[in-house]
């Protein structure tokens, strides 16, 4: 893909946004107890009344003032001219974030086009965030208070500007405003999926297959991983780290990198009950990431079914081959080539 398109792509992204029904369209944040003034932004020829919360007030004109402003006046103003309205402004009680403040907190999978943001409070029900550094629009969060947010960040090139997220929210009855800004350079942000383990042999040794999941950044040679497992003793119960790479040290005599962070089989020298694996980038030395869920080590390895059901099946076939002529099945064995080459093209 050009690069152009690629750019184009992005930021159409970028821009999309969701759709956030909820925030209001014009705000006017102010601190508490300062006096403000409230203005009808439409000029109208002839006297303006005003709303507020939808209840009529005694004001008359373009603007009027709110002294020692707290959270009783905060709320939907809005102004008329011959009973049609003209502009509405919601006008909020700063909030200031504290010890009691959940943070933000975000993190990327990958070092693809987005990242993903958590944020959640019994009292701000109505949130919104944007990626400030790339001008990102708002975006919305899912049910569980989760936010993509997309980026520009080149994942081939020295990331100079920090990223930048502005999250803004409201409470319910959309009275009160608070505001969190948060800065991180993307590489600070990584953390891998699970990724894939496959037992390759059980026993004394434990000998685990590891791979990237499978939307990892590639080739690995350029985005590798290092593994940490963690495992349960069958003796005791202890629960013990290791690192995978710790005792493979050959490396990659081009990239002198250990050869274990792209092709790793991790073997344990005692009696496992059960271990899980998680990930990071090595280079970085990233967020470890999520840890994949606790396995059994005692259940037969999955290669070894293989193994054994190959071996059976290869009898199997001997067997019937017996007594056949030369030749037998070979106009079959053409045509499934053909089909296969077919399929290929």
């Amino acid at each position: 893909m050009h690069s152009w398109i690629w750019s184009l792509w992005v930021m159409a992204v970028l821009t999309a946004g969701s759709s956030l029904p909820s925030f209001p369209k014009h705000t006017q944040v102010e601190e508490s107890m300062a006096n403000v003034t409230v203005t009808c932004r439409k000029d109208f020829d002839g006297d303006i009344t005003w709303t507020f919360n939808e209840e009529e007030l005694d004001r008359v004109g373009p603007e009027f003032k709110l002294l020692n402003f707290d959270e009783s006046l905060a709320g939907e103003y809005s102004c008329y001219g011959a009973d049609e309205i003209l502009d509405t402004v919601h006008v909020l009680l700063k909030d200031t974030p504290d010890s009691t403040t959940p943070e933000l907190k975000c993190w990327a999978e990958n070092y693809n086009c987005t990242f993903h943001c958590t944020w959640k409070h019994r009292h701000y029900t109505v949130v919104r965030l944007r990626n400030e550094r790339d001008n990102g629009t708002w975006v919305s969060s899912s049910p569980e208070g989760v936010f993509e947010v997309p980026h520009l960040t080149d994942a081939h090139s020295e990331e100079a500007t920090p990223l930048k997220v502005t999250l803004e929210a409201l409470t319910t009855n959309k009275d009160r405003f608070l505001q969190i800004n948060k800065t991180f350079y993307l590489r600070e942000i990584i953390q891998p999926p699970s990724p894939q383990i496959e037992v390759f042999k059980r026993g004394d040794p434990l000998e685990v297959d590891i791979k990237p999941a499978k939307g990892w950044a590639t080739p690995s040679s350029y985005y590798p991983l290092e593994y940490q497992i963690e495992y349960r003793k069958k003796d005791n119960g202890q629960v013990v780290q290791q690192l995978c790479c710790k005792e493979q040290g050959q490396t990659n005599r081009h990239t002198h990198a250990p050869d274990c962070w792209t092709k790793v089989r991790c073997k344990i020298h005692v009696r496992v009950a059960s271990f899980r694996v998680r990930s990071r980038d090595p280079l970085l030395k990233s967020n470890w990431g999520q840890w994949t869920e606790w396995t059994n080590a005692g259940r037969r390895a999955k290669q070894e079914k293989k193994r054994e059901k190959g071996m059976k099946s290869y009898e199997k076939k001997k067997k019937k081959g017996k007594g056949k002529k030369k030749g037998a099945g070979k106009g079959k064995a053409e045509k499934s080539s053909l089909t296969c080459n077919e399929t290929r093209l």
